[in-house]
Parts: structure tokens; sequence; C-alpha cells
């Protein structure tokens, strides 16, 4: 099962208790953006709870390609990294 945008906005805005659906939106919107700008300049941000978020970059590497077998050069690239803490793993497992 997956949430649309929007039925996470409303469920945004009904659990916190917003006036206004709009204020919701704002506020997701603004958590996303301070997420992006902080991975981009390198932070960890941990989500007190629920996880710790990290730009990891992995190495280049040698692969094949699955229909030929050729081998092919993978280059290295960031990825964003996210760790569950042990608190959501025992409430969610």
């Amino acid at each position: 099962m997956t949430y649309t945008q929007s039925e996470v906005i409303e469920n945004l805005r009904a659990f916190t208790g917003m006036p206004k659906r709009s204020k919701a939106k704002d506020l997701s919107g603004d958590i996303a953006a301070f997420l992006v700008d902080s991975l981009k300049r390198g932070y960890k941000i941990p989500l007190f709870g629920i996880c710790k978020l990290q730009v990891r970059t992995s190495k280049a590497r040698t692969g094949r390609n699955p229909q030929t077998g050729a081998a092919i050069q993978i280059p290295a690239r960031k990825r964003v990294r996210f760790t569950a803490t042990k608190a959501l793993k025992t409430a969610v497992l």
C-alpha cells in the first residue's frame, strides 16, 4: 500500500491539527527542501527515532552486461543512505 502525495499532506494536516491543508503542504515542502539542501552540503541528518540520512560515494567498478556478458565500467556516484534506527525497526518488524 502506498500513499499519494495528497494523502500524505492530508494525514500530516490531520495528525498535527493544522487548520489548513495549504499549511501542511508548505511544511512538507519546507522539510523536503531542508533535507535536500543539507545533504547537498554534506551533512548527516538524524531524524530522531526514525533514521539517519547521509550521502555516500560508491567507488567505480567493473560490471557485466547481463545480455551479452561483456564487461562494462560502472562510474563512481553519490547515493543517499537511509539507516533505520533500532526503535523504528522494533516498531515496524
